[in-house]
């Protein structure tokens, strides 16, 4: 019965998914500047931002000046001399934020067109313009019409593909609420547990992630399992490095949650427990 409901339910998002999206955006001010050969976005996002971590946020993006769009963040892991690191100069208003999960998968950014460069004064390369898109014109011809319908029906299908690929990662039972907060943990846990597992020559992510909330007794179950072809994370042959990376992840969540309960493993996963440091340990209520 659960199966046949989760079957029913994932064309059903989808399709909402794609009936809401809106090719209204607001206009961006970004900075940005040249990609060197030994950069990667964890170097850019340290050096333009002061954290590595910002790489797969909104405010970060990395721009393709030849096919005037924003590269996905799924891309990453291998930067091309040609592209452009780009920092929003104001906060990023952002209506909906699904997961993003670093080595996975993330979210691409929405087609652009960038409005002529501002000449800078003498200095490092760095250009700054407007990206924005454009609202309202003259209906275009009917090459330029194909043009634009087949750039707009390629980037719904590539983020339709992306959530998909989320919506799978995450957690199947997509029917269990889990809290804003612990989402968000969760979802930090992942990106900085695979952070350093990532392989530039490898285009396998190097974990496969879920979450799992426990309403009950108020914890979340990060389940993380080796990517194809890799050995790490288990609790057979690594039990202490698997334990020490928690341990460094979870000082990187800071001091607002904690590990619940001891490590344990369910087939290929290695279940990680955590809840919120200041939760009684009396059970829900």
């Amino acid at each position: 019965m659960d199966g046949t409901l989760r079957s029913r339910r994932l064309p059903t998002v989808v399709l909402l998914l794609l009936c809401a999206a809106s090719p209204r955006l607001e206009a961006q001010q970004f900075v940005c500047s040249p990609i060197g050969r030994a950069d990667t976005a964890s170097r850019l996002a340290r050096r333009l931002i002061g954290n590595p971590a910002a790489a797969y946020s909104h405010a970060f993006q990395i721009w393709d000046p030849a096919r005037q769009m924003f590269v996905p963040k799924s891309h990453y892991w291998r930067l091309s001399t040609q592209w452009q690191a780009c920092v929003a100069t104001r906060p990023v208003r952002v209506k909906r934020t699904p997961l993003a999960y670093a080595p996975a998968v993330a979210l691409a950014a929405p087609v652009v067109a960038p409005v002529a460069p501002v000449v800078a004064p003498p200095g490092p390369a760095v250009t700054s313009a407007p990206l924005a898109v454009r609202v309202a014109r003259p209906a275009p011809a009917l090459s330029d019409r194909s043009h634009v319908d087949f750039v707009f029906i390629a980037t719904s299908a590539s983020a339709v593909l992306l959530l998909l690929v989320v919506y799978a990662a995450v957690d199947p039972l997509v029917s269990r609420r889990i809290p804003p907060v612990m989402q968000g943990a969760g979802e930090r846990f992942v990106i900085a547990f695979a952070r350093p597992l990532i392989d530039p020559s490898s285009r396998v992510p190097p974990i496969q992630a879920r979450l799992r909330y426990i309403r009950r007794a108020q914890r979340l179950e990060i389940s993380i399992a080796p990517g194809a072809g890799r050995r790490y994370p288990n609790l057979a042959d690594h039990k202490r490095n698997v334990e020490y990376d928690v341990n460094r992840v979870m000082r990187l969540l800071g001091n607002h949650f904690v590990v619940s309960d001891r490590l344990r493993a369910a087939g290929k996963w290695v279940v990680v427990p955590i809840r919120l440091a200041d939760l009684k340990q009396t059970g829900a209520k």
